[in-house]
């Protein structure tokens, strides 16, 4: 019921600037336009929880796949969800803009807590400034207002993040640690807007909880990015749990 739209796997993101020669790549690839598809799934119901197995791939919709992904839903009683993702991702594609999930939350959960790096935003190869610790902050203040719209405001190796309002709570943790952005707006409102004074909220906060990203690097005037930074993962083990509460 704290969805707007159905929650979908996740590999686009809106391109850096860093990223405007690789961003050709990853749009021949169709990551920009990638789609769920589900091959068989089943499910075990008992008195405490609902277990789900899906086989699924992602591709865009004219190419072959780029990704099959087994997935392990445990959905218990209290509404707590657990995901535990196995991917395989087809090397014959170029390296993952991003992997994760998106879902589109009621847009007053604005007020969040995270336990992980920050204060600043930060990425794989972009976090010497960063620190571990317990940050606060609005979902509204975590938007970077770069000069051309883009990809910001992620915090990674988080064990912990809580999106909350008056009456609602969303709280996300995993022991392997994730990747998050919280925002109001869209990455395709990001990817096809030229001037941050273009950008229009979609009236959700949209959150994005991720595996890994691609590293930033700095192609726009330098070399590409260094192999230990690019989502070059041939295999993705990954687990997430989220709790949507109703606050008393």
């Amino acid at each position: 019921e704290m969805l707007h739209r159905p929650m979908d796997f996740n590999v686009w993101r809106a391109p850096t600037d860093n990223d405007r020669k690789l961003k050709l790549h990853w749009m021949a690839a169709g990551y920009d336009r990638a789609v769920t598809r589900a091959y068989r799934s089943h499910y075990v119901a008992t008195e405490n929880e609902v277990r789900i197995h899906s086989d699924v791939s992602m591709s865009a919709v004219t190419l072959q796949r780029f990704m099959n992904i087994e997935l392990d839903w445990t959905i218990s009683v209290s509404g707590a969800v657990t995901v535990d993702i196995l991917a395989k991702r087809n090397p014959e594609f170029p390296e993952l803009p991003r992997f994760g999930l998106r879902m589109f939350l009621p847009n007053e959960l604005e007020q969040i807590g995270y336990y992980g790096l920050g204060p600043i935003e930060n990425y794989v190869d972009k976090k010497n400034a960063a620190y571990h610790g317990y940050f606060t902050d609005t979902v509204r203040n975590l938007h970077e207002d770069y000069i051309r719209p883009q990809e910001n405001g992620a915090h990674g190796d988080c064990d912990l993040a809580v999106l909350e309002s008056d009456k609602l709570r969303m709280v996300v943790v995993s022991t392997e640690g994730f990747s998050f952005n919280a925002s109001h707006y869209t990455q395709e409102e990001l990817t096809t807007k030229g001037h941050s004074f273009e950008l229009e909220e979609c009236g959700s906060t949209v959150l994005c909880l991720d595996y890994r990203q691609n590293g930033i690097g700095s192609a726009s005037c330098g070399t590409d990015l260094m192999d230990q930074y690019r989502l070059l993962d041939e295999t993705i083990d990954f687990s997430i749990r989220w709790i949507p509460e109703l606050k008393k």
